[in-house]
């Protein structure tokens, strides 16, 4: 049976990416949603890059958000003002740019399609059940999802959510690095009726219970954890 998987924050980690979607056995017909940053921090973004595309291009079903990181990319990229350039410098575009480093291209250049991949991702998905985002939503606006800037990076808005608006649906998201413990604490009975899921289980982080790349099944909400491969 076909199964919704949700999957955030891979920066960079590409052999840990695809350990993970083996574990998870991904198939065609499965529905997997990535909620961005794709890039920076981790060793192999342009890998990333390639593998999600070659996947879309082999007929998976898979639906991209842009996240922050991806962002500063575009915007350095795209716009390459001083300040753009600067703040994707400061995120990790090191890395970033090293992975595209190869025989075939030693100069490095960046590969246009994976921008204008990145750059044709939405802010968010709307589920009959599920809001899927990569940081989170800014509710002191009328429509949240109106709110590109909260989309990409805003942290510790839990206590402004807006119940009436959101009805019966659960948000999922990243951005924000948990321990694995604490993820798979979200799935406990006893926060059942709670709307939010944060699944960034910190992959390229160093602290201990992080670590991790994160696959959470929205249809049992169960999740699949695969350690950091790409150290």
């Amino acid at each position: 049976m076909p199964r919704r998987l949700a999957i955030s924050d891979i920066h960079g980690c590409a052999r840990t990416f695809e350990a993970l979607l083996d574990r998870v056995s991904l198939g065609t017909t499965d529905e997997l949603y990535l909620l961005g940053d794709f890039v920076d921090r981790g060793p192999r973004s342009a890998q990333v890059l390639d593998y999600i595309i070659q996947l879309q291009d082999d007929g998976y079903r898979i639906h991209g958000l842009r996240g922050n990181h991806d962002q500063y990319m575009i915007d350095a990229l795209l716009i390459g003002d001083k300040s753009s350039r600067s703040t994707w410098r400061s995120a990790g575009a090191a890395s970033t740019k090293k992975s595209y480093l190869s025989d075939d291209n030693p100069e490095g250049r960046i590969n246009p399609i994976h921008v204008f991949w990145l750059n044709e991702l939405p802010y968010h998905y709307l589920l009959d059940d599920y809001i899927l985002v990569h940081a989170g939503l800014n509710f002191r606006r009328r429509n949240p999802l109106k709110g590109k800037k909260a989309m990409l990076n805003r942290r510790n808005w839990y206590r402004h959510i807006d119940y009436d608006w959101l009805g019966d649906r659960k948000i999922v998201h990243g951005h924000t690095p948990l321990t694995r413990q604490r993820i798979e604490a979200q799935a406990h009975p006893r926060r059942r009726a709670y709307p939010v899921f944060d699944i960034d289980a910190g992959c390229f982080h160093p602290k201990n219970g992080m670590g991790h790349l994160c696959a959470m099944n929205l249809d049992e909400r169960t999740f699949t954890f695969v350690p950091n491969l790409d150290r």
